[in-house]
């Protein structure tokens, strides 16, 4: 069982890592336009918008990976009890175990991923703020996986 679990997570990671070097190369790809302004957020070219989007898509993705399989797998393997208990009730456990430092931190990134949601086509000034905010939630996003990855390989 142990085991299943132990392939089960490193496939997670892998994934995970995907969706980080992604989002990191097109964040890089976008050093020069960031942080937006509304006149910056008006000006974007195709390929930057291309970039946004894919920054976007890993974004999301790598928090849905880590929110829906990688914080209750984690807690599998560390043998702790968590089928049937709501996510709140796992954000509090992880926290409690250090796993990660705040279930606030955690909320906070899934509001600004609902933020940008929101279409603002014709509200240039929005649209910068919440992309600005999503760019600048990835070091937490990363340091939250990174934190759960370094975790596991300790105690492997």
């Amino acid at each position: 069982m142990q085991e299943m679990m132990r392939e089960r997570l490193e496939r997670l990671f892998s994934e995970c890592d995907k969706h980080v070097l992604r989002m990191n190369s097109a964040k890089a790809k976008l050093a020069a336009v960031l942080p937006l302004t509304s006149v910056g957020y008006s000006a974007l070219t195709e390929d930057e918008i291309e970039h946004i989007d894919q920054f976007l898509f890993r974004f999301a993705k790598l928090q849905d990976a880590i929110g829906q399989r990688l914080f209750k797998s984690i807690l599998l393997f560390l043998q702790e009890d968590v089928e049937g208990v709501p996510f709140v009730d796992i954000l509090s456990k992880l926290e409690k175990l250090h796993l990660i430092e705040s279930s606030a931190q955690w909320q906070m990134l899934r509001e600004v991923r609902n933020e940008i949601a929101h279409q603002y086509d014709d509200a240039p000034e929005l649209a910068a703020q919440a992309l600005n905010a999503i760019f600048d939630s990835k070091t937490l996003l990363e340091s939250v996986y990174l934190g759960l990855k370094e975790a596991y390989f300790s105690r492997k």
